[in-house]
């Protein structure tokens, strides 16, 4: 369709090279799709939308740099992207100088708030309690932590330590390893941690590391002895780049898993697929697809494309994503979801094993959130 009004321009400021170049590409893959959808339906209201797409390569100072090369010399006011709380951290004040608006598709670890960012993927009380009370109800509660050395793994680590605390759990280690790390290193590590046997292992490794520590591990404790890795930030676009002895039995908690029985979902990964044809969307995907479709209807209701009229329209906006109902909440700028665990298989996919029975609202500060856990029924 040839779409004849002036295009909606935003930029795009994700790696397509570097350590997270795997889940940050898998955000663009979502923008892009999105783009595709709504385009091929005349666009918002006639308008198409254009991404600038900038590729930062991983390094937190060239997102600053992006970021206001885009506000300023490309003369956008919206971008999607970062993937890291470094990046973000380090986009975030240019944003706010320069009254941009930034949407965030990852999952974070909280205790932040800007206006000017919607928060489009879930924080701890999301995913942290109810991926530990399943541990706890299925496979005990001595917990071995694994992370990237990132903000985002040991504040997700404090959090995951406090709740072992009061919950009669046991951290049994806590380890962390450089971006810069080797495989070898990734080796070392999963001998270390199958030596002290947890009941399970809670990932926060991002990126290719990912793979790294999930082929370290098989190769340290084969099946079926070995107890499940518990991840917070392995998807679908992580696990296709794994062997399938690797990959199969682990866990991860999410919003999304592309193999959920839900309406629209199909459809989803179906055009996903279309583009995509060697894999299937996992939450990064997911969530950046929905945040387009958050900024297109932003921009239908408000007729127009300033950042504030635009975050008017975004407050208490909703939308059908294909994984459910997403909201953003007026106070905070986050995003309620449905938390999911996922098992892993051999294909590479997550099987859906529990299910929250109810929405859950981004509580980014933890303020009302009741920390007790190993309540849920098994």
């Amino acid at each position: 369709m040839c779409l004849a009004k002036e295009p909606f321009r935003f930029g795009v400021l994700l790696s397509q090279s570097g350590v997270m170049d795997v889940s940050e590409t898998a955000h663009l893959r979502g923008i892009l799709v999105a783009c595709e959808e709504i385009n091929a339906r005349d666009g918002v209201d006639g308008h198409p939308l254009s991404p600038v797409i900038v590729d930062p390569k991983g390094c937190d100072r060239m997102f600053a740099e992006l970021a206001t090369e885009l506000l300023l010399r490309e003369k956008v006011n919206v971008i999607f992207g970062c993937c890291l709380s470094s990046s973000r951290k380090v986009v975030l004040p240019v944003v706010e100088r320069f009254n941009g608006l930034l949407f965030y598709p990852s999952v974070y670890e909280g205790f932040e708030y800007s206006p000017n960012v919607i928060y489009g993927g879930a924080v701890p009380n999301q995913l942290v309690v109810p991926l530990l009370e399943y541990l706890y109800t299925r496979h005990g509660r001595q917990i071995a932590l694994v992370g990237s050395d990132t903000l985002y793994a040991r504040e997700i680590n404090r959090i995951v330590k406090e709740f072992l605390f009061e919950s009669s759990g046991t951290c049994v280690s806590e380890q962390y390893l450089s971006l810069s790390s080797t495989p070898e290193n990734f080796g070392m590590t999963a001998r270390r941690v199958a030596d002290q046997k947890p009941d399970a292992i809670l990932s926060t490794v991002v990126g290719h590391h990912s793979i790294d520590l999930y082929e370290a591990y098989a190769a340290a404790c084969p099946q079926p002895r070995r107890a499940p890795i518990a991840s917070l930030t392995t998807t679908e676009a992580e696990l296709a780049l794994m062997s399938p002895a690797a990959r199969v039995g682990h866990l991860a908690v999410s919003a999304y898993f592309s193999s959920i029985d839900w309406p629209g979902n199909a459809a989803f990964t179906a055009l996903y697929r279309s583009f995509h044809k060697n894999g299937s969307p996992g939450v990064y995907a997911q969530a950046a697809y929905a945040l387009v479709h958050f900024y297109a209807n932003a921009l239908r209701t408000a007729g127009r494309g300033e950042t504030d009229a635009l975050l008017t329209a975004l407050s208490g906006a909703v939308f059908n994503a294909p994984g459910g109902d997403l909201c953003i909440d007026a106070e905070t700028n986050h995003v309620s979801v449905r938390p999911l665990i996922g098992k892993a298989d051999a294909d590479g996919q997550y099987a859906v094993v529990w299910r929250s029975p109810m929405v859950i609202r981004a509580d980014p500060y933890l303020i009302a959130y009741d920390r007790s856990v190993g309540a849920m029924p098994g």
